[in-house]
């Protein structure tokens, strides 16, 4: 299946869902995130404020000992992360992004909580279409890149993504039935990071 094709099958089926399976599915995922030792060494985290059926990570939220910073998009098409100490308000795409607060470097987030549509268990992401992640998380643009895991109901899980040469795996998968440790990017991080 095309990727815009499998976008659009994704979006629309992760939209049609419930809110009760959705707060079930994302308290499930979330609770599998926080056993991970990856999560419990973690200090500033990078989460997302869920929308149109996405999982929701804001059940992590009340971990001890934890930053939460969150996505803004910029002009230049990359994402900065900030931690909030403020209202949210309508960002680009109609999604809520903090208003003012703390803009952390991207070196210094431990885990970055990926929103998705689709994904293989070897890390490859299907996102909307804008790049955000792939382009803030390249290689080239940095000496340590975090943790990538992705959140996906098992349904947005298939059996292999087209896969271009500027997209950023994943390092983690997490559904509600299974973590997926991705070894395509094992070779992208030090294997002490785990």
């Amino acid at each position: 299946m095309e990727r815009r094709d499998l976008r659009q099958k994704m979006l629309e089926t992760r939209k049609s869902l419930p809110s009760q399976i959705i707060n079930k599915t994302s308290k499930e995922i979330c609770e599998l995130i926080r056993n991970l030792d990856l999560f419990k060494n973690a200090k500033i985290i990078a989460s997302y404020v869920a929308c149109n059926g996405e999982i929701d990570p804001s059940f992590l939220e009340s971990s001890h000992n934890k930053i939460f910073s969150f996505p803004v998009v910029q002009k230049n098409r990359l994402l900065k992360f900030v931690t909030p100490n403020g209202i949210f308000a309508e960002g680009s795409f109609g999604i809520p992004e903090p208003q003012s607060g703390i803009e952390e470097e991207i070196s210094d987030l431990d885990l970055v909580l990926v929103p998705l549509l689709a994904a293989d268990i070897e890390g490859n992401r299907l996102g909307h279409g804008g790049g955000y992640y792939d382009k803030t998380f390249a290689l080239e643009r940095m000496d340590r890149r975090p943790m990538l895991i992705g959140l996906a109901h098992s349904f947005q899980i298939v059996e292999r993504l087209e896969v271009n040469p500027w997209d950023v795996p994943l390092d983690v998968l997490v559904t509600e039935n299974e973590v997926f440790f991705c070894e395509i990017s094992h070779s992208r991080v030090s294997m002490g990071e785990y």
